[in-house]
């Protein structure tokens, strides 16, 4: 009798699951992975009409995409499908139902984000400001954010913030690297470092590694998830990253029973979300209109941001069907939106020490990554007053000279600088997210991932002759 259930649950329901999957692979822009749904549906079904009428759809929507691309398409089309995309995206947005995401504004908020601020920046504090709304959609000018603000006189070349966080990443192998903050290891100084007894991943020190087994250790020791997206090709680098850092976002949300969303790591970050009021502009989705015409600007994998995360728990021994309140899809997608508005990254020292050669190949994208909670909090400007470095930890040192802005007006080059040493108390401290060595409209397309928009800030404005 149980078999005879299965096997009606294999040929009825079966095909229709792969389907839904496939359709709404297809809506988001991932062709590859919706082409793979629809055959495995077929496998049950070889004349299943819904699903041989839904390839068809997928096939003439990646033709329209290499004609719109302009790139080579495979011949024939369906020959090469590893050359199809399959990088699609997705609304950016702080669901309804998300009862997490909390007042960023309220005094409850300020209170713990500078509770926070000041172990690791003393001198700083957190205040709303008000800046230009950068997305195009916003129905607002003006967008209210937290700032970073001097709660006192600064000096050019002091450092002002110094910041260790536990929430990072890195898609090396076997570089030695600190799994808990990230710092490089040197080779020959080993005296000071530490090893899990169980499953031997290394530590920078003994703090680290009982830091690590508070935080987020438990949940991985020993589960075999070392290897998972590390050493990737350079064009699959910052997913990589992305990736591993919602692995340790799961992992330090099951080793401290609690929410992902719910980390103090996480919980006051903004996620870029769009700015349109739902209550007043959700349709009904139909076929032709499959987001209710919202805009879609979070990158979205079917591997990325649904196969891996449910392995990763299931390797984690999660039931990822009685905990679906804390592990499901629309939580990944917050939390992916989280870091790529804020995460941090840069090269190992052991890439930089070998020209980025690793193997004898050369490594191009980022290899370690951290979110740093307080760090994030400080708003853009291409004319910062601050200038950061990280490795295990995170600094702001006040610039001692600002940048030199420089634009054509009628046919004459203008320059121009504000070049007041130091920061004066109640001044707000910017921070940078792009090279401000760039043109203003390179700087503009760098930024613009983790702006939401092009920057609007004074020197942008002034380059681009907007004032």
């Amino acid at each position: 009798m149980a078999s005879d259930i299965v096997e009606w649950v294999r040929g009825a329901l079966k095909p229709r699951l792969h389907f839904i999957l496939a359709e709404n692979l297809l809506h988001c822009g991932c062709y590859r992975s919706a082409i793979k749904q629809c055959h495995r549906g077929m496998q049950c079904n070889v004349d299943d009409t819904a699903l041989l009428s839904l390839q068809q759809m997928i096939l003439q929507s990646v033709r329209a995409h290499f004609e719109r691309s302009g790139e080579t398409p495979p011949e024939p089309l369906e020959s090469d499908q590893e050359a199809w995309p399959d990088a699609g995206l997705v609304r950016r947005e702080c669901y309804p139902w998300n009862q997490i995401e909390p007042d960023r504004f309220s005094q409850e908020s300020l209170d713990f984000v500078n509770a926070e601020m000041a172990k690791c920046a003393p001198k700083l504090e957190v205040k709303a400001v008000d800046l230009p709304a950068l997305t195009a959609d916003s129905e607002e000018k003006i967008s209210k954010q937290l700032g970073v603000f001097a709660k006192e006189d600064l000096n050019p070349g002091e450092i002002i913030l110094n910041e260790t966080s536990l929430l990072t990443a890195n898609n090396r192998l076997q570089d030695p690297l600190c799994d808990a903050c990230g710092v490089d290891i040197e080779t020959g100084r080993s005296d000071s470092s530490a090893a899990c007894e169980e499953c031997y991943t290394v530590f920078c020190s003994d703090e680290c590694l009982e830091a690590a087994n508070e935080s987020y250790h438990a949940a991985v020791c020993d589960k075999d998830v070392d290897s998972l997206a590390r050493d990737v090709p350079p064009a699959q680098a910052a997913d990589s990253l992305y990736l591993l850092l919602l692995l340790r976002s799961l992992a330090m949300a099951e080793t401290q029973d609690t929410h992902p969303l719910n980390l103090k790591e996480l919980k006051f970050i903004w996620g870029d979300y769009h700015a349109i009021p739902l209550s007043k502009h959700w349709q009904a989705f139909t076929p032709t209109n499959p987001f209710s015409s919202l805009p879609r600007t979070l990158p979205f994998n079917f591997s990325l941001s649904v196969e891996l995360p449910f392995h990763i728990l299931t390797k984690m021994d999660v039931n990822i069907f009685t905990t679906f309140r804390h592990y499901d899809v629309w939580i990944f997608n917050t939390l992916y939106a989280k870091f790529r508005g804020t995460a941090s990254a840069r090269f190992s020292k052991a890439a930089q020490a070998t020209g980025g050669l690793k193997l004898g190949r050369k490594m191009q994208g980022p290899e370690v990554s951290a979110v740093h909670p307080c760090w994030c909090l400080a708003n853009h400007s291409c004319d910062p007053n601050v200038g950061w470095e990280w490795g295990g930890k995170v600094h702001f040192k006040v610039r001692e000279s600002r940048v030199e802005w420089k634009r054509q007006s009628q046919g004459k080059g203008e320059t121009k600088v504000q070049n007041v040493p130091g920061i004066a108390k109640g001044k707000e401290i910017v921070n940078h997210y792009c090279d401000v060595g760039l043109k203003v409209g390179d700087r503009r397309a760098w930024a613009v991932g983790a702006l939401g928009g092009n920057c609007r800030c004074e020197r942008c404005v002034w380059e681009a002759g907007e004032e």
